[in-house]
């Protein structure tokens, strides 16, 4: 199957993954869960739009620092993705160069439309 956009996801929540899974089938988004930022190599494809989400709330390693990094390495946007919206939180993210934040609930309601969105940047 070609696809034309990709989600690389850092999260450790089981069910925030089935359903996200779910989502990127129904649209025909390519999806790939990794545990580390050197995986993001391996994972780019010059001819498909990525994005990273990083989960702020179930990662092992602190997400800030991760998105800071993945900015400087690989240039692609990143989401931030809650189980709960906190404007503290929300804040720190921008901080550290999220582009956009989004409570896991929201992100799977509205994922095409980010897609779209993302794609036409």
């Amino acid at each position: 199957m070609n696809y034309e956009f990709k989600i690389i996801a850092f999260t450790d929540d089981p069910q925030f993954s089935i359903s996200l899974s779910r989502e990127c089938n129904k649209y025909g988004f390519s999806l790939s869960f990794i545990d580390r930022e050197v995986e993001i190599k391996d994972e780019i494809d010059g001819d498909i739009i990525s994005v990273v989400l990083l989960d702020l709330n179930n990662y092992t390693e602190n997400p800030f620092d991760l998105c800071q990094s993945i900015k400087i390495n690989h240039g692609m946007p990143v989401f931030g993705i809650l189980n709960q919206f906190s404007k503290k939180v929300q804040e720190k993210a921008k901080e550290a160069g999220f582009d956009l934040i989004f409570t896991k609930k929201m992100l799977l309601r509205s994922i095409r439309e980010v897609v779209i969105h993302v794609s036409k940047e």
